[in-house]
C-alpha cells in the first residue's frame, strides 16, 4: 500500500486511481500545462461520475480517448505524485495484463488533425517552462535597454542574451527529448537525434556547400536551430526503425546494437527527407497564417481570439508550435498575443458577472478567479464560472473577438514566447509604438467583455 499522506497530492491521486479502475487500467498518462491526461486501457472500468466529483479537479473532460483532468498550473506536481503512487515509469505506459490485452477504449478514434495536435502538444509542452523562462528574460532585456538603464552593447546584456536565447537556439534538443517520450524511445535518443540535426557540418557548412551526396540521394545542409517540426519528424522516423529492430534483437544484444543500427538506417532518412520536409511544413504554416492574417487581418484576428476560450475548454492544443516557429522564422508572432487578450476578456466578463451576484461564496469565487485570469490562468474562471453560467463565456468570446480584430488593425506582435498574462508585457517592447498599441488592445479586451457581461447578466435577487 502506497503511503499517500507523504505526497502533496496523494489523496487526490489515490481517488483518481480508484475512479479509473486502478493502475492496471492506465494505458498511458502524461500532462500538458494544466491537465493530467489519462488514457484508460478499458473504458468500462472508469467511473466518470466518481472521477468528476474528486476535490481538486476543476473539470474532467473525456475526449480523443483521454480522460483530461483539469488541475491547473500545479499539474506537474500532481503528475509526479500520480506516477509514483500508480507505480508507472515516467513517460511510459504500464504493462497490460493478459485479461486487458486487446481491450479497446470506447468512443471514436481521434481524427488525424486531433492526433497531430495532441502530438504537437506532447512534444512542445514539456519545454514550455524553459521557453517561457527564456522569453521572460528577453522581455526584461528589452525593458532595461529601452529605459536606458544598461547599454544594449554592454557585456551584461551579452551574457543575458545568451541566457535568454539558449532555449530558443537549442530548441531541437528540448523538442527531441519530449518527442522521444511521446514515441516511446529512450529520451537520450531524442537528444542525439537533435544533435545530429544541429551538428556543425549541417549547421554551418563550408562556403558554397549546400548539401552532401549520400549514395542515391542528397542530404541538404540546413540550419535547424530553433526548429520544431524537423525534430519531431526525425525522432518519429528513428522510433519506427528502432522499435522494429529492438523487437527482433536478442535481449542481451539490444543495448549494443539496437540504437546503433537504428541510427545507421534512420539518420540518412531523416536528414535527407523527414527533417527537410519538417522545415517546409514550418515555413508553409508560417507563410499560410501570415497570408491569412495579412489579407483578412481583422476577421482572422476576431475569429481566432474569439474561439480561444472554446479551445481551452475542449483541450485543443498545438498552437505553441506555430507561435514558436513564427518567432524563429519571422522574429515576432501575432498569434500568441491573442491568448493574452482572451485572458483579459475572460477576466472582465467574470468580474462583471461577480458584480451582479449577492451570495458571498459565489461572488468571492468569481472575483478571485477573474483576477487570476490577468496572470494568464483562466481555467478556474472558465470551468467554475463562465462555462456553467454561459453569459460570461459569451461575453468573453465577443470581447476577445473585438480585441483580436483591433490588434490586427493596430499591428500588435510579441517578440518572445511567454505566458500570456500581465507579466509578459515586456516582451512587446520594440523601438516603435508596439507597447502602446498593446495597451490600447488590453483596455479594449477587458472593457468590452466587462460591459457586455454586465449588460446581459441579470442582477441576482
Amino acid at each position: 500500500m502506497v503511503d499517500t499522506p507523504k505526497y502533496e497530492y496523494g489523496t487526490m491521486c489515490h481517488e483518481i486511481l480508484d475512479a479509473i479502475g486502478g493502475s492496471a487500467n492506465v494505458k498511458n498518462v502524461f500532462h500538458c500545462v494544466t491537465r493530467l491526461r489519462i488514457v484508460p486501457a478499458n473504458r468500462d472500468l472508469v467511473d466518470l461520475k466518481k472521477l468528476q466529483s474528486i476535490k481538486g479537479l476543476l473539470k474532467v473532460i473525456e475526449a480523443s480517448g483521454q480522460l483530461q483532468c483539469v488541475v491547473g498550473t500545479d499539474v506537474p506536481a500532481v503528475y509526479s505524485n500520480f506516477i509514483e503512487i500508480a507505480n508507472i515509469k515516467e513517460g511510459r505506459a504500464v504493462e497490460e495484463t493478459d485479461s486487458e490485452k486487446g481491450a479497446k477504449v470506447k468512443g471514436k478514434k481521434p481524427n488525424i488533425l486531433i492526433q497531430g495536435l495532441n502530438t504537437l502538444s506532447a512534444c512542445v509542452t514539456p519545454g514550455l517552462y524553459a521557453i517561457v523562462a527564456g522569453g521572460m528574460i528577453k522581455g526584461i532585456i528589452s525593458l532595461i535597454t529601452a529605459l536606458g538603464w544598461i547599454s544594449s552593447k554592454s557585456d551584461i546584456i551579452t551574457v543575458l542574451n545568451a541566457i535568454g536565447d539558449a532555449p530558443f537556439y537549442f530548441m531541437p534538443f528540448i523538442i527531441g527529448y519530449a518527442a522521444a517520450k511521446r514515441f516511446r524511445v529512450n529520451e537520450i535518443f531524442g537528444v542525439m537525434t537533435a544533435g545530429i540535426l544541429m551538428y556543425s557540418t549541417f549547421l554551418s557548412p563550408d562556403k558554397g556547400v549546400t548539401g552532401y551526396n549520400f549514395g542515391l540521394f542528397n542530404i541538404p545542409a540546413y540550419n535547424y536551430k530553433g526548429s520544431i517540426f524537423p525534430v519531431i519528424l526525425s525522432v518519429w522516423i528513428f522510433s519506427v526503425v528502432f522499435h522494429f529492430i529492438d523487437k527482433h534483437m536478442p535481449k542481451n544484444l539490444r543495448i549494443v546494437f539496437s540504437g546503433a543500427l537504428a541510427f545507421l538506417i534512420s539518420a540518412p532518412l531523416f536528414l535527407g527527407f523527414a527533417a527537410p520536409l519538417g522545415n517546409y511544413i514550418a515555413i508553409g504554416m508560417t507563410s499560410g497564417f501570415a497570408w491569412l492574417f495579412t489579407h483578412a487581418g481583422p476577421f482572422a484576428g476576431a475569429l481566432f481570439c474569439g474561439i480561444i476560450p472554446l479551445t481551452i475548454i475542449f483541450g485543443i492544443k498545438g498552437w505553441s508550435a506555430v507561435e514558436l516557429q513564427n518567432i524563429s522564422i519571422l522574429g515576432h508572432d501575432y498569434m500568441l498575443p491573442n491568448f493574452f487578450y482572451s485572458n483579459l476578456a475572460v477576466s472582465g466578463a467574470v468580474l462583471a458577472y461577480a458584480l451582479k451576484l449577492k451570495r458571498s461564496e459565489r461572488k468571492s469565487a468569481a472575483i478571485s478567479t477573474g483576477l487570476v485570469c490577468i496572470l494568464g490562468i483562466t481555467e478556474p474562471a472558465l470551468y467554475g464560472i463562465a462555462l456553467p453560467e454561459k453569459k460570461p463565456l459569451y461575453a468573453s468570446m465577443i470581447g476577445g473577438a473585438i480585441a483580436g480584430a483591433a490588434a490586427m488593425l493596430l499591428g500588435v506582435v510579441t517578440y518572445s514566447f511567454s505566458m500570456p498574462g500581465i507579466t509578459s508585457i515586456a516582451t512587446y517592447i520594440d523601438s516603435g509604438n508596439n507597447i502602446l498599441m498593446l495597451a490600447v488592445v488590453m483596455v479594449i479586451a477587458w472593457v468590452s467583455s466587462f460591459g457586455i457581461s454586465y449588460v446581459i447578466t441579470k442582477k441576482e435577487k
